[in-house]
C-alpha cells in the first residue's frame, strides 16, 4: 500500500469537528428550550465542591428540588469555575426544568453566561473546522497528485573519480 493513502486519513479532523459543533449547537438548543418552556423550580443545594488540578479548576453542584408531581429529583451538575463563581454561596438556586430536553436542568443565575460561553465555543469549533477542511483539501489533492505520478526517482552519481 502506497504511503500518500495515510494522508486521506487527515479527513478524521473536520469529522471531529464537525461532530463538536453539532454538539455545542444541540446542547445551546437545549438550554434555551428549557430557559423558555421549562417549569420553575428552587432547588437546594446539596452538595458543591470546586477542584483545583493543575491549571484547571471545575467542580460541581447537587441540585434536589421536588416537581409539581411531588416527584423529588436530585442531579449533579458539572461547573466550569465561572459557573461556580456565580453561585458559590447559594443555598438555593432558582432553575428551570423541562424533562424532554437535551438539557434538562437550566440554573438561572448562570444562564446568560452559559449561553456565551457556547457561542464561544460554536465559534471556536467553526474556525477549527474552516481550516482544517483548507488542510484536508489540500492534502488531499497532494496526495492524489502523487498516487498519479508517483514518487520521484532520486539518483545518485558520484562525480568524483
Amino acid at each position: 500500500m502506497n504511503k500518500y493513502y495515510f494522508t486521506f486519513l487527515v479527513w478524521l479532523l473536520p469529522a471531529y469537528f464537525i461532530f463538536q459543533c453539532g454538539y455545542q449547537i444541540y446542547t445551546y438548543v437545549g438550554i434555551v428550550s428549557t430557559y423558555n418552556d421549562g417549569t420553575s423550580y428552587v432547588a437546594k443545594v446539596t452538595d458543591f465542591d470546586v477542584k483545583q488540578i493543575a491549571a484547571q479548576t471545575n467542580g460541581y453542584v447537587v441540585l434536589e428540588f421536588n416537581t409539581s408531581d411531588g416527584e423529588t429529583i436530585e442531579r449533579q451538575l458539572s461547573l466550569p469555575v465561572q459557573f461556580a463563581q456565580v453561585i458559590m454561596d447559594s443555598e438555593v438556586i432558582p432553575i428551570r426544568y423541562k424533562e424532554d430536553s437535551g438539557k434538562t436542568i437550566v440554573m438561572m443565575p448562570v444562564f446568560e453566561l452559559q449561553k456565551k460561553v457556547i457561542r464561544v465555543n460554536i465559534a471556536v469549533t467553526t474556525i477549527g473546522l474552516i481550516a482544517t477542511l483548507i488542510l484536508s483539501f489540500f492534502a488531499s489533492r497532494y496526495a492524489l497528485r502523487k498516487l498519479k505520478t508517483g514518487d520521484e526517482k532520486l539518483e545518485i552519481e558520484r562525480i568524483d573519480e
